[in-house]
């Protein structure tokens, strides 16, 4: 009997526990019904048979621009007009990432990326100054630099043989977050088999995997299936390496503590003239000047940095170069400006940025982010209610036929035409508004950088009969890498 009473005694206590949870989900669910979108089971069951790419396209296609998905407890409202990604974007208080970011908080902990309110808006004021204009200037030179070594390394494949450029580009771009955000040389591209780079790719399918599931969003019954216990065992590699970074820099900024924190009160507001400190140099001489920053909130900062800030630019870097190898008149006209620019000394680029710009469209680096609504959100007609992730729909946006004529056609000259007929909000590669990406100038630099210099060493070739098979893993990729062949120019 009182074996009987304390069972009944759990399931009650676990009951009323769970009771507002319940009360929330019988909420948004009357709310949602008055929005389109396919049922669970049919989401879940024809996203086994195609990719989420493919499938979100379709339920786009057949619901419009605005449409609900539900993912086990978790309704997400998709919106793919610019006037809606206008509001929420601009809003001041739509500022908190959705439940999905809440998958990645073991691996990237409340960093810039998923934090939000306060603390993040403290955060980014923190961080801000260390991408600032005159502080990436000061970084060219070791973009450069890294770029000779990626030439270097890419002249042993002008063989003819078509070849997945992938791995090359990824590690140039782990070198340059390591020697410009860190401000230490890892030398990736020099030992070309970087376990770090291997295990962020298993951690971001793995959670490409998780968001997509009901059964995997559990964050209880995930960590006790065989991808919970891979994907932890990947987040601890990472994070001994992130923790390895720290104590490095910390050990070198200790040795020339005085010196440093000297400079540092004489460096003006302006930020010209003297070398400016680089992030994770402020993350650590701010703790060490008083700020409460702890260990792990620095490793979570890092952590994120060094994710996003290698991964994005390598997936925008090759699949440009797939594009370029695909259109060889645009390809040549592109060549042809870099030898200019650099016949000039100028550094202005104009058909190369909009070749980047077209690519960021066509190849949406970051196919899909979201927010999640803490109060009522009026968007559109829509009175979106508390607890609902909203999710922008970047890769639909991109192709609206009404601001892109022909969306699937690679025509740099778009960009080349002003804003005439086009929506400030159809094109959102760094997202918009007060959560805009910190990094996207570091990320136009790096990206012209790079393919201005291999533009100047290599013709690229497209590999016939081949087209990426793409998988929006967080960052967009391609399943079967980018192939392409190359040949050394003159």
């Amino acid at each position: 009997m009182n074996i009987l009473a304390l069972i009944a005694f759990v399931l009650w206590a676990t009951f009323m526990r769970l009771l507002p949870q319940i009360i929330d989900i019988i909420r948004l669910k009357q709310w949602s019904a008055s929005i389109p979108g396919p049922s669970l089971y049919e989401f879940m069951w024809k996203s086994r048979k195609m990719s989420i790419l493919d499938r979100l396209k379709e339920v786009h296609k057949k619901y419009g621009s605005t449409f609900r998905v539900w993912l086990g407890k978790d309704l997400f409202v998709f919106l793919a007009d610019p006037d809606d990604i206008k509001t929420l974007l601009s809003s001041n208080h739509l500022l908190h990432k959705s439940s999905n970011y809440k998958l990645l908080e073991s691996w990237l902990g409340k960093g810039l990326i998923i934090n939000g309110g306060e603390s993040w808006h403290k955060r980014r004021k923190l961080l801000t100054p260390a991408f600032h204009f005159s502080i990436l200037s000061e970084f060219k030179e070791s973009m450069e630099e890294n770029c000779q070594i990626l030439i270097q390394q890419l002249k042993e494949k002008t063989n003819g043989e078509p070849f997945d450029i992938c791995p090359y580009i990824t590690l140039f771009a782990l070198d340059v977050i390591y020697e410009t955000a860190m401000g230490l040389k890892k030398h990736a591209q020099l030992q070309s088999d970087s376990l770090y780079v291997k295990t962020i790719d298993e951690v971001c399918h793995i959670s490409h995997r998780r968001s997509f599931s009901a059964l995997y969003r559990n964050r209880t019954l995930f960590k006790f299936t065989k991808l919970g216990r891979k994907y932890q065992s990947g987040v601890q590699i990472l994070h001994e390496e992130t923790k390895h970074v720290v104590k490095l820099k910390r050990k070198m900024l200790e040795e020339c503590k005085y010196d440093i924190l000297k400079d540092r009160e004489n460096l003006s507001d302006d930020i010209t003239g003297k070398k400016r400190l680089a992030f994770l140099d402020m993350l650590l001489i701010s703790q060490m000047e008083g700020m409460p920053l702890t260990d792990d909130e620095i490793r979570e900062e890092v952590d994120n940095f060094m994710f996003a800030g290698h991964d994005t630019v390598s997936s925008a870097i090759a699949f440009t170069l797939h594009l370029l190898s695909q259109h060889p008149a645009i390809q040549k006209q592109a060549y042809e400006e870099v030898l200019a620019a650099m016949r000039d000394g100028n550094e202005y680029m104009p058909y190369l940025e909009a070749v980047i710009k077209e690519s960021l469209r066509i190849s949406a680096v970051v196919p899909f982010f979201s927010r999640q609504t803490t109060d009522d959100f009026k968007v559109g007609s829509l009175t979106v209610p508390k607890g609902v992730n909203i999710v922008v729909l970047a890769y639909m946006v991109h192709r609206d036929e009404r601001y892109y004529s022909q969306p699937e056609k690679f025509d740099p000259t778009r960009f080349l035409q002003g804003d005439k007929g086009s929506h400030p909000y159809s094109f959102v590669p760094f997202s918009a508004g007060p959560r805009n990406c910190i990094g996207q100038r570091f990320a136009m630099l790096e990206l012209k950088c790079a393919l201005s210099n291999l533009l100047r060493a290599f013709e690229f070739l497209p590999v016939e009969g081949f087209q990426p098979i793409l998988l929006p893993a967080i960052v967009m990729k391609s399943e079967n890498g980018i192939k392409v062949q190359l040949r050394l120019r003159n």
